[in-house]
């Protein structure tokens, strides 16, 4: 009954929102809206960004540590969810909505809507464009799935049989039907079942970045076996990513340090591309870099002078790979992948591997004929300079608290978190049930859903 209410005001702007596909539209003797019925249409619900491709889940990005917030900026917030998620209250949205509910169930109606229209299609006529688009479909499913997972249920644990609490999964665009929770071990298998569907679908190359292929499906697959602290299956779909990739990592000598967005949208590490939502928590002109995440970087690491500024009396990040301050990249790139294949060699026994593709990766981000290679370590040390790296890397996509999640699951690599406002201070402790946050409340109160726990 929740995606009814959720979804109810998608059905008569469905086509409205596709503005780049004037046929779509059929104008009738009572003005009705016609339903998706060709390729064409389809495609063009897919191709739709400012829906597909935008509005990323941000409340794990305001509740991670790479920043803080200065008391006046803080106090100044007057949207319960940004000041709330910020000290990891027991209580988030104080009877406001949930944008990134609500933004990714958008994505799973639109992906639904295509593969039961595709289902009344002749897949003969044109079988290459047919495949994309149900793989392409099937992939925004499962990323948006992806993407709630991090946020709505506990993290997936591979010691336990993880028959807690997922998401409602929708495999149908019908919103009478019942919503229901499945378990955390069903929605992750759907995940990749999506995913694993999706890839011999989906092209070897697209004509743009906002679109998926093969290479992202990979990298998706990679991305959730990590999680699943399933490593081989993450190294091998991470090395089948990379396969499909004809770039290569971006030499940092070869950007402008000074320039205010040194890594260019759609630039050669870019897999596939989504965006955050807006949050005036990590805008540019709040935030305020963490000082030790500051230090980590070495005066001879380009990161260090590229990515971050000075703005008054805060340091802020300017490495975003969408080329802009207001919305933050949180898509699928290259460093993520050499990261993985080294975390996941380091984790199944091959140390000198993985801490040789972690050099490959690192000669790209530090001063030519200054980076010394690593050579000796032990399996402890490795995953800790890897660990330290992604943290480096994958600054403001919507990753940290992913990490956070999955790292605090070993005592080796757990972190609490600790915010000081106004005098207060706030700790956020490894596996702790904040890491999970609530369902808005008009949710559970139109499905009777159990809510998460809360500390």
């Amino acid at each position: 009954m929740v995606m009814k209410l959720k979804y109810y005001f998608l059905l008569p702007v469905l086509a409205l929102q596709v503005s780049c596909k004037k046929d779509f539209l059929e104008v009738k003797p009572d003005k009705t809206l016609v339903v998706p019925t060709t390729l064409n249409d389809f495609q063009a619900l897919l191709d739709n960004t400012d829906v597909m491709n935008s509005w990323m889940p941000y409340l794990g990005e305001i509740g991670s540590d790479d920043y803080y917030l200065q008391d006046d900026t803080w106090n100044a917030f007057t949207y319960p969810p940004e000041k709330n998620g910020y000290i990891w209250a027991k209580e988030i949205f104080e009877g406001n909505s949930s944008p990134d509910w609500e933004n990714m169930y958008r994505i799973v109606f639109y992906a639904n809507n295509v593969l039961e229209g595709l289902e009344k299609t002749d897949s003969t006529d044109n079988p290459g464009t047919y495949n994309e688009i149900k793989g392409s479909a099937l992939f925004f499913r499962a990323y948006a799935f992806y993407q709630l997972s991090q946020l709505f249920c506990e993290p997936y644990s591979a010691a336990s049989a993880n028959d807690g609490l997922g998401i409602p999964l929708r495999l149908h665009s019908d919103i009478n039907l019942p919503t229901v929770r499945a378990t955390i071990k069903n929605t992750y298998s759907q995940i990749l079942e999506d995913l694993s569907e999706a890839a011999p679908l989906l092209p070897v190359k697209v004509v743009v970045k906002t679109r998926p292929d093969k290479a992202a499906a990979y990298a998706m697959l990679s991305k959730v076996y990590l999680l699943m602290q399933d490593y081989p299956h993450s190294l091998s779909y991470g090395d089948s990513a990379l396969a499909q990739q004809v770039n290569s990592l971006v030499d940092l000598n070869s950007v402008d340090s000074l320039a205010p967005h040194p890594m260019e949208q759609y630039n050669a590490e870019v897999i596939f591309e989504t965006t955050l939502n807006y949050s005036s928590n990590i805008s540019p002109w709040c935030i305020n870099i963490d000082s030790v995440l500051l230090d980590s970087y070495s005066e001879n690491d380009i990161r260090k002078a590229a990515w971050f500024t000075k703005s008054d009396d805060r340091v802020i990040f300017k490495g975003n790979y969408s080329g802009s301050s207001f919305y933050y990249f949180s898509g699928l790139a290259l460093d993520e992948i050499y990261l993985n294949k080294a975390e996941c060699l380091v984790r199944t026994g091959k140390i000198q591997e993985g801490l040789d593709v972690l050099n490959s990766f690192l000669i790209k981000r530090y001063r030519t004929g200054t980076f010394l290679p690593i050579v000796d370590s032990d399996a402890a040390g490795a995953l800790q300079m890897i660990v330290r790296e992604r943290r480096k890397e994958l600054l403001f996509r919507g990753m940290r608290w992913s990490d956070l999640r999955r790292l605090n699951l070993e005592p080796t690599t757990a972190t609490t978190l600790k915010r000081v406002v106004n005098g207060s201070s706030y700790e956020l402790l490894p596996n702790s049930a904040n890491y999970t946050f609530p369902i808005e409340d008009q949710v559970i109160q139109l499905t009777h859903i159990e809510q998460n726990y809360r500390e």
